[in-house]
């Protein structure tokens, strides 16, 4: 991807549009617009935009009284329609990888893959049982119509979609400064989605992305509506935390039957949503030996933005900071 001025990274989920504009001059950056504004209910399902007209009153609203002023967005993407699988491949010159993994993604993704775009990040590499060197990857998956359609409704307001990358992979990208070369877990949560990966540096040895539970889904999307008007009750607090809690410490006793000899040094809870301390204080209450915390992004950068803003829209700003840097990891 060429070098950008500005970028916007963009970001949608079923309560919410999140955008922001960054620009790099002499390798420093600096934010030029940032927002969001809440959707209507049943503007956003699944991914898929229900609604088009509300959805595009909010999203003209957006950039006009947040003064966007750039046209080129580089798309995050994180809900039922994406799909992230861990899987493992002979290892085979690179220029030849990308054919063997587009050839045999059907036996990792429950859905066909003509309905799919696929892309795929090299995770570390291993060797098999019988000792023979082993290529692990990522393998990313979005249903096309999905992202055909977000693109056909962005360019209806005059802006073209640069890149569509995935806000969980962009988050991990943001994380490396702060973890350093421990081995850490991102437990991100989403109004709709769960994502549990498990990292040191660039190499990703775990991955769980699930629906939010069902019996959680309420309380969940209580617990968004409650950070966007200020108002989260405990009685929310501890239910959401009661399944995160559940749920981390069922991951972490999977990923530890595995890899029994590389533990989890640290999991980070990422979450636009409101009292994240005191979940990830019971999420740790959960997982006694790990620490659990809420990370500080982007404190080198300078960015202008007060931590809990710089929090909210990691996402955003790691979508555009790597559109800007020009490169994908």
């Amino acid at each position: 991807m060429a070098k950008n001025k500005s970028i916007i990274g963009f970001e949608v989920d079923t309560s919410e549009i999140r955008a922001v504009e960054l620009t790099r001059v002499n390798g420093a950056y600096s934010v030029l617009a940032c927002g969001k504004i809440p959707l209507e209910d049943g503007t956003v399902e699944e991914g898929f935009v229900r609604n088009t007209e509300a959805f595009c009153k909010a999203l003209a609203e957006l950039l006009q009284n947040g003064s966007f002023k750039s046209a080129d967005v580089v798309v995050g993407v994180n809900n039922e329609n994406v799909i992230m699988r861990y899987a493992s491949f002979p290892k085979i010159a690179e220029d030849k990888l990308r054919n063997m993994v587009l050839l045999q993604a059907q036996e990792f993704i429950p859905i066909p893959v003509q309905e799919m775009e696929i892309d795929y990040v090299i995770a570390g590499e291993d060797l098999s049982n019988d000792e023979q060197p082993m290529i692990n990857v990522l393998l990313v998956a979005a249903r096309r119509n999905m992202l055909e359609q977000i693109i056909t409704l962005l360019n209806t307001a005059k802006l073209q979609v640069v890149d569509i990358d995935s806000s969980v992979l962009s988050l991990c990208r943001a994380l490396g400064a702060v973890a350093g070369n421990k081995k850490y877990a991102l437990l991100n949560l989403t109004d709709d989605m769960l994502n549990f990966l498990v990292i040191r540096g660039q190499e990703i040895s775990m991955v769980r992305s699930i629906a939010v539970p069902e019996r959680a889904q309420e309380a969940v999307e209580e617990l968004f509506q409650g950070t966007i008007s200020g108002e989260i009750s405990d009685a929310v607090l501890s239910e959401v935390g009661a399944m995160l809690a559940a749920e981390t410490s069922s991951s972490v006793s999977y990923y530890t039957m595995q890899n029994m000899e590389d533990p989890i040094e640290h999991i980070y809870l990422v979450s636009g949503a409101g009292r994240t301390d005191e979940l990830a204080k019971m999420i740790s209450d959960a997982v006694y030996t790990i620490p659990v915390e809420v990370p500080r992004f982007y404190e080198g950068l300078n960015l202008g933005l007060e931590p809990d803003v710089i929090k909210e829209f990691a996402g955003c700003i790691g979508l555009a900071v790597q559109a800007l840097e020009g490169y994908r990891v």
